[in-house]
């Protein structure tokens, strides 16, 4: 009966890849959603492969691909032989499924993988608007396969941030040195200065001059910060101009990662530019933990080395995500601060009234915490800061405290339990 029901999954393989291709979506989906939950051995997910190569009736959604899903699906088990698989496909992939393999080839914590890696990106690395990264942020292995040759690809400025950011989390980590990169470093360099100079020289809307309401400018924002704090690793009189020169941009948050470099090149700040980093909500806590972390905390003043202050700075960090407010509030307090026998809650209001939807709610409710009282002052909170943006009248101080608190606890408690099973 094993061996029945045995070859019976091999039939179903083949069969499930043929309700691929038909015309009913929910037939399709539901096809794909049997063969996701199926244990692939290597044969069965050598099949998959080979079929991504196929064509597919079109999605409701563009970003639903039929191909990208098989190798997503493979991709749950890897088996070494699926890396020479992957690459043997690749020329047949639709542009979709191309960006699913080199993520998953990226994701693959192997020497062969990323070697073929690198020889994929080689055909296509010219057509990307971003690069597939897989897990060489999180996770960076094989630096010396992956340096200096994927900055070669840096060339197409469209993905060279994504490059950089990865270069840079080897800086970070001191898996890397700068004599690693000397065949890239002119590059890099011109980059840098490049990369100021769209900064310093950026004109802001007359009607509009908001950094958080200029779509273009936080992207250009996102890059510059990278590449400001990747400088730091790169010995250069150049370079040392250059973040000298950005000491005068009106951008704080820009400020404190040109400031932070120059101290790793051992150069250093006057008191007025880190009173302004450390006054600056948004960039505040990112300087303390940056100073901390290059053995100059001392720079840091000591007129905002409070929990108070590393509070409102979590919960502004929080606010910024483009998912929750997406940007500085205009106005915000601190109004109570929570103490348990071990660690202390601090609850905010804020308001925005620079966007029209978030005018009308005025004041809403924030928490930021919980922080140990062992530690304090740190801007380490215990994932917990958070808001529903209920109005601030609506409830009492310690009403959206536990509001908060206990939506966190089910969250957290739903995530164990997930894991465990």
């Amino acid at each position: 009966m094993k061996i029945l029901d045995f070859l019976k999954g091999k039939e179903n393989i083949d069969k499930l890849i043929e309700k691929l291709q038909n015309s009913d979506e929910d037939k399709r989906n539901e096809a794909l959603k049997k063969l996701s939950g199926m244990q692939l051995g290597l044969t069965e997910g050598m099949k998959l492969l080979e079929a991504s190569k196929k064509q597919f009736p079109k999605c409701t959604f563009e970003w639903q691909d039929i191909s990208s899903d098989l190798i997503n699906i493979c991709g749950k088990n890897p088996y070494n032989e699926y890396i020479l698989k992957i690459e043997s496909i690749y020329d047949d992939l639709n542009p979709n499924a191309k960006i699913t393999a080199l993520n998953f080839l990226a994701r693959y914590e192997n020497e062969q993988a990323l070697i073929g890696y690198l020889k994929l990106l080689e055909k296509d690395y010219d057509k990307l608007m971003s690069l597939p990264v897989g897990n060489l942020n999180r996770n960076p292995v094989n630096v010396d396969i992956l340096f200096p040759r994927l900055l070669k690809f840096a060339v197409n400025k469209d993905i060279a941030v994504d490059i950089y950011m990865i270069l840079l989390n080897c800086f970070d980590s001191g898996i890397i040195k700068e004599a690693q990169i000397k065949e890239s470093k002119a590059m890099i360099i011109n980059d840098v200065v490049d990369m100021a100079s769209k900064v310093l020289n950026y004109k802001f809307d007359e009607d509009n001059k908001c950094l958080w309401n200029d779509d273009e400018y936080l992207e250009l924002r996102y890059a510059a910060g990278v590449y400001f704090d990747l400088a730091g690793y790169i010995n250069s009189a150049e370079v040392t101009l250059t973040l000298r020169n950005l000491m005068k941009i009106k951008d704080i948050k820009l400020k404190l990662f040109a400031a932070i470099s120059l101290i790793k090149l051992g150069e250093t700040i006057s008191e007025e530019d880190a009173m302004k980093i450390a006054a600056d909500s948004e960039s505040r806590n990112w300087f303390y933990d940056n100073l901390k972390r290059v053995g100059k905390v001392e720079l840091f003043p000591e007129e905002y080395k409070n929990q108070k202050a590393f509070a409102e700075s979590n919960m502004v960090d929080w606010l910024i995500y483009p998912t929750e407010l997406g940007r500085v509030p205009d106005a915000i307090e601190l109004m109570n601060v929570f103490d348990t026998e071990e660690e202390e809650y601090y609850l905010f209001r804020f308001k925005c009234d620079s966007v029209e939807a978030s005018k009308e709610d005025g004041w809403m409710a924030g928490v930021s915490g919980p922080f140990s009282k062992n530690e304090m002052p740190t801007t380490l909170a215990g994932g917990y800061t958070f808001s529903h943006f209920e109005k601030w009248e609506s409830k009492t101080p310690e009403e959206h405290l536990n509001s908060i608190v206990d939506n966190i606890s089910k969250y957290w408690m739903k995530r164990a339990e997930e894991l465990e099973n």
